[in-house]
């Protein structure tokens, strides 16, 4: 819970009970006067942090306050003792149990559903940089856009970036999401999720701050790109990015248009997401192609941008000799193709995704690569029990899937056959683990694998990777960071 919506909880608590409990002299006023509190320190809730239908219980606290109120000038008017005077002791203290109890109910759920749908707070960056962020129109004039019928439609990109700022003082904390409403929809269509179950992610704010002057105390900063997964958006690992960024990185988050959940470009035109029923390496091959070009084309985009010395904020700024990709699931294996189809590209991480495009060389990749695995998504035991349940959603059969399962590890041993690749396993996690999501709700996270605690292993781990491999820290050792990290552990498929 927010703070104010804490102390509006405790006010509402105490003016409850005492209400009710207390032998106050013209305790009707005084229930009047309750009342009259809870209205305006929920007044204050609204005006500072915004209303939210989760806190509807808080909100209707003065009117379960106004209603005893006003049983209690009914009372008085009638001259009639008050029902508790005329009940038997016995009764009477069967009837302040009942109400202790209800009250209690009452509070449990205002301080219930702001719980588990919380406007949440993403850990403090802990690199020395403030971040600053910025959002970016991108257009290719030399692609078409596949997922549309019209021939003049080129491919358009949004893209947000997140670098090491000048300072951070008196600059307002960047919302979390741009137009909720519009990327929750588009989540309902990847995950049957009912938007307003998710409102308010409008009220959740990051440590970046738009567009905060880049800073100086470097020439230049090391390049990353990111990519998220299929159904995902730009925004789905701030807890990452600006991590990176704090840590002296510039960070390129790329939302792909019809993939991404829903993607808003400047005129209010959406590229909401189309979902599309594939399964298999063939099936996501010409889609894979798509994403690399839109990675290609991004990276010639800031290039050109870091050499142009009118265009704006990255003039300059950027290593083009320290360059690295990373993504999430989908956008991991675009990362992995980026490393072996673009020579810009010196190091890449894979957060989780199975390795589509073009087939891995039989001695791996030659450039430095990490790929971190959720335990679940590499088993084979939840492979099998999750087969019969695929068969039925796709149509395919189970010999489909076995073959996709045996590709996907065939791949994967492959990958780890190359010099500088590394395969870091994290107990207990999921899929979903690699992302912002499970900071979404405390009902959400598989039991073991405590979001906050993995964010921090991936934190340090995508850290120690770039700085060793991009910025040519020689003393850092991976394994070692592993070794003495709970919950994770490298190994080799």
């Amino acid at each position: 819970m927010r703070n104010i919506e804490m102390l509006l909880l405790i006010v509402n608590m105490i003016l409850l009970f005492g209400c009710v409990f207390l032998p106050l002299p013209k305790k009707a006023q005084w229930q009047t006067i309750g009342a009259g509190i809870s209205i305006i320190c929920a007044g204050i809730q609204i005006q500072f942090e915004g209303y939210r239908w989760q806190n509807t219980a808080l909100y209707g606290s003065a009117l379960v306050i106004g209603l005893i109120a006003f049983q209690s000038y009914r009372a008085q008017k009638s001259g009639q003792p008050t029902p508790k005077s005329s009940l038997s002791k016995t009764r009477a203290w069967l009837k302040k149990g009942a109400v202790v109890l209800l009250l209690t109910v009452y509070i449990g759920a205002s301080a219930l559903l702001p719980t588990i749908l919380p406007v949440f707070a993403f850990s403090e960056p802990a690199g020395p940089f403030p971040v600053g962020t910025s959002t970016l129109f991108m257009e290719d004039v030399t692609r078409g856009e596949p997922a549309t019928d019209d021939p003049d439609d080129r491919r358009k990109l949004m893209v947000q970036i997140w670098y090491p700022a000048e300072t951070s003082s008196g600059l307002p904390d960047a919302d979390y999401i741009e137009n909720v409403p519009v990327v929750l929809s588009g989540i309902r269509e990847a995950m049957s999720l009912p938007p307003f179950l998710l409102s308010q992610l409008r009220y959740v704010k990051t440590h970046a701050h738009t567009d905060a002057k880049i800073s100086s105390a470097q020439e230049r900063f090391p390049l990353l790109l990111f990519s998220p997964g299929l159904t995902g958006f730009r925004n789905q690992n701030t807890f990452q990015v600006e991590e990176l960024a704090s840590q002296g990185y510039i960070v390129v988050g790329i939302d792909h248009p019809y993939d991404a959940a829903a993607v808003i470009y400047p005129d209010q035109t959406i590229a909401l997401l189309q979902l599309e029923s594939l399964s298999g390496f063939e099936d996501y091959a010409t889609k894979m192609n798509y994403w690399v070009d839109d990675t290609k084309f991004v990276l010639d985009h800031i290039e050109a941008m870091s050499s142009d010395a009118n265009s704006g904020f990255l003039s300059g700024k950027v290593d083009m000799n320290q360059v690295g990709v990373l993504g999430h699931s989908f956008g991991g294996a675009a990362a992995a193709q980026m490393l072996m189809k673009d020579a810009r590209i010196q190091a890449a991480l894979n957060m989780d995704g199975v390795l589509y495009g073009d087939p891995v060389p039989e001695r791996g990749f030659d450039k430095p690569y990490l790929q971190m695995n959720a335990v679940q998504s590499i088993d084979d035991g939840w492979f099998a029990q999750s087969l019969d349940q695929a068969v039925e959603a796709s149509g395919h059969d189970r010999e489909h899937y076995q073959r996709f399962w045996a590709e996907s590890q065939e791949r994967r041993k492959r990958a780890a056959a190359g010099t500088d690749s590394y395969f870091v396993v994290f107990d207990h996690a999921n899929h979903m683990s690699f992302t912002d999501f499970y900071l979404f709700s405390p009902l959400l996270p598989p039991s073991g694998a405590e979001p906050r605690q993995v964010q921090t292993r991936i934190n340090e781990l995508s850290a120690a990777f770039f700085d060793k491999y991009l910025k040519g820290i020689k003393n850092i050792n991976i394994e070692t960071i592993v070794q003495y990290r709970n919950n994770i552990t490298l190994q080799k498929p």
